[in-house]
């Protein structure tokens, strides 16, 4: 690894939350930038969620302490949508994230486009991310993944240059 390299983060805040939630721990953010900072010049780092309006004090609170460990947010408001059982009377409103990875790709290739980066470090599983990374390649850049394993698409794992587990690093970066 070259000492100049630039790196950035971005973060897919839904991913961590789910994989975080069935391996039954809670990441510490700053342990997982410090260990991620370790021998890298990392430039930026980005955490991208899309939050129910208007946004709770826990989530207001959570997304402060990204803030003031220079980790920034990008947030979107969730939609909601009426779920009706079809067989039955039962009906509720779901919450569904729109905007979120449309977000993180346009930033992620964004700064490929304008060299702000040698190597993205992309926290995700979502194949969705597939023609994002593809471009960023092409315009020379490597990325990175780090993921769960029970969350990572088998074409997403053969797309990016390294992939690294949170799996193996949960007793470093866990509260």
């Amino acid at each position: 690894m070259n000492s100049n390299e630039k790196f950035m983060v971005f973060v897919d805040g839904s991913n961590i939350y789910h994989g975080q939630d069935r391996s039954n721990f809670e990441v510490d953010y700053k342990k997982f930038r410090d260990l991620l900072k370790t021998n890298r010049n990392i430039i930026r780092f980005y955490y991208y969620e899309g939050v129910k309006t208007p946004i709770t004090k826990g989530k207001n609170k959570f997304f402060k302490k990204l803030r003031h460990l220079e980790i920034d947010v990008i947030n979107r408001p969730l939609r909601k949508r009426k779920f009706k059982c079809e067989n039955c009377d039962y009906e509720k409103e779901i919450y569904y994230e729109k905007g979120i990875d449309a977000s993180l790709s346009t930033d992620l290739l964004w700064h490929a486009f304008q060299k702000s980066y040698d190597t993205a470090i992309l926290i995700t599983g979502d194949d969705d991310f597939m023609p994002t990374i593809e471009r960023v390649k092409l315009l020379g850049r490597r990325v990175e993944l780090w993921t769960f394993k029970d969350s990572i698409g088998s074409d997403l794992k053969n797309e990016v240059d390294k992939v690294s587990y949170i799996d193996d690093i949960v007793e470093q970066i866990k509260k």
